[in-house]
């Protein structure tokens, strides 16, 4: 069962092989404390190594950190016309604080090998394995919790057009080291996902925000990851579902390294006519979600509560 308190993150056990047949007593427990922890917290911590192993966990991290120590122009080439999926990097001081480099639909093997025969023109087999390995059981994980989420509003008919519209960005971060007289947090956010799945090294750093203010500074193991909803999920829900701001704090003399999957959709978003009734009157204007992510990126978006309640909330 999913533990629940203020000062650390629900845990949800998603390594049982019956997790994965809908309509069994055990997924219907677990669709359970999903939602619940998606509605009080925002988020989860889902324990998953049966999925991805340490073995699995070890090759990811050093694919990534082979990435991430590639020149500056080569990375650089990654690019596209979608804020946030290509190349990016915070500058501070002379190195970067934060950088990411973004794939676009990784679970599918002929895009990741698009990607690093981009960043290798010899190719680089090994790593194309262990990226599309990993992407595809996490975006698996990021399917079972949608559709747990579908099911448990009773709007399970829509769930396969939502699929079909869905888009997955996977994304290597990296965070600098500590410096003295340097902010060595970054920013407050929420995502504008629909579901945001998250894994880490060894290094700690992610803090969420709780509903009375305070924060809990996520633990992560190799065999867990942390499961997000992003602000389209919470006007899709017609805010039901919690958003929670979020941050990285980096206090190890270590790098962090996390990797990222982010679930947009390609259609327009709108709150489906089930979720909407006299205690629920609708809250949000359909919108597109590269639309919302447009706003972000200008002075009023950043200066929003709320990115998505300041885009299209009634």
């Amino acid at each position: 069962m999913a533990s629940f308190n203020n000062k650390q993150l629900p845990v949800i056990d998603f390594t049982k092989d019956n997790v994965l047949n809908p309509g069994t007593e055990y997924w219907l427990s677990i669709r359970t404390q999903v939602c619940k922890a998606l509605e009080e917290y925002g988020c989860f911590e889902a324990m998953y190594d049966n999925k991805v192993s340490l073995k699995l966990h070890n090759e990811m991290f050093s694919a990534a950190e082979e990435v991430l120590d590639l020149p500056l122009e080569t990375k650089m080439l990654n690019t596209s016309n979608k804020p946030y999926h290509g190349y990016f990097n915070r500058e501070a001081s002379v190195r970067p604080l934060f950088e990411n480099i973004g794939i676009d639909d990784a679970h599918v093997l002929d895009q990741v090998c698009n990607f690093t025969n981009l960043m290798w023109p010899e190719g680089n087999h090994s790593l194309s394995e262990a990226v599309h390995t990993f992407a595809k059981r996490v975006t698996e994980l990021n399917q079972i919790v949608t559709r747990m989420i579908f099911e448990n509003y009773g709007v399970e008919q829509h769930y396969e057009s939502h699929m079909d519209s869905m888009n997955y960005l996977f994304k290597v971060m990296r965070y600098r080291k500590p410096q003295a007289d340097v902010n060595n947090s970054v920013y407050l956010h929420t995502d504008n996902s629909f579901i945001s799945v998250l894994h880490q090294n060894h290094v700690d750093g992610l803090e969420i925000e709780t509903k009375n203010g305070g924060w809990i500074r996520v633990k992560q193991s190799p065999a867990s990851f942390i499961v997000m909803t992003g602000d389209a999920f919470l006007a899709w829900s017609n805010d039901r579902l919690r958003c929670p701001i979020h941050r990285v704090v980096i206090e190890e003399d270590d790098m962090r390294y996390s990797i990222g999957l982010f679930g947009n959709s390609q259609k327009l978003v709108e709150v489906p006519s089930e979720l909407v009734d006299d205690e629920h009157p609708l809250k949000f204007k359909p919108f597109c979600q590269m639309d919302l992510i447009n706003f972000y990126l200008t002075e009023e978006g950043q200066k929003a509560e709320s990115t998505v309640k300041a885009y299209c909330g009634i």
